[in-house]
């Protein structure tokens, strides 16, 4: 597969959850190679431990795992905290009972092993463009909002937004291009707390700074609206 099309990869983090080393760098190796983020692990218990402490945006596992939990049960627990995560189940036996169960978990994929890479990195494009459409926002300018991450993309760039500059972007994109008195911002974002125009427009021009100035203007003393510049 040509490496310009598999650019789109750049952003994803993928968990890898395998117990057999070799199939586990079979996997790894190349991913790393095209991906932002490749977490590893060979137990269950271990995968369940990245996936509480990152942002995963797929998760990669073989069925039978060695320990406690195996691959079906890793990821029921997963989906308590996030029933949308896109899971890639990996096996090299029919087990028709465990097919039904991955079937019922809403897998995306049921690959055989040994992995054949050019069919994965077809499905995980796949994937990839269904997130983008779910969780990111075109800012204009081909500057992207992603938002269960809090992140600005910029090409490959990836700039981290604070709660508060996320809150301050949320609300002009859901106000669909009229402005947001300074009202708004105070009682919404600052939650009666003290607002000063001086912190309100530190918050706005760090947003600008991350993405391009000309996105939020001032608006006739009233406060900001969202300019966005869509190239056609």
């Amino acid at each position: 597969m040509l490496p310009a099309l598999l650019e789109p990869l750049g952003n994803l983090t993928i968990l890898i959850v395998e117990d057999d080393p070799v199939a586990l760098d079979l996997l790894r190796i190349p991913l790393e190679r095209r991906c932002r983020k490749i977490l590893t692990a060979k137990k269950g218990e271990v995968g369940l431990k990245h996936f509480k402490n990152n942002v995963i945006d797929i998760v990669i596992t073989d069925v039978n795992l060695e320990g406690k939990i195996d691959g079906i049960a890793m990821i029921k627990t997963m989906r308590k905290t996030n029933p949308n995560i896109p899971v890639i189940f990996m096996t090299a036996y029919s087990d028709e009972e465990k097919i039904n169960e991955i079937i019922k978990l809403n897998a995306c994929s049921l690959i055989k092993k040994a992995v054949d890479l050019e069919e994965l990195f077809v499905l995980l494009l796949g994937i990839n463009k269904q997130l983008h459409k779910e969780q990111t926002v075109d800012l204009g300018q081909g500057i992207f909002y992603r938002k269960r991450d809090k992140s600005i993309l910029k090409g490959f760039a990836v700039f981290e937004l604070t709660d508060r500059e996320c809150q301050i972007l949320d609300l002009l994109i859901n106000a669909d291009g009229f402005p947001v008195t300074y009202e708004e911002f105070h009682k919404k974002i600052w939650r009666g707390q003290q607002m000063t125009m001086d912190s309100l427009r530190m918050h706005v021009n760090s947003i600008r700074r991350k993405t391009y100035h000309d996105l939020i203007r001032n608006h006739s003393r009233l406060g900001y609206k969202l300019n966005r510049i869509i190239s056609e």
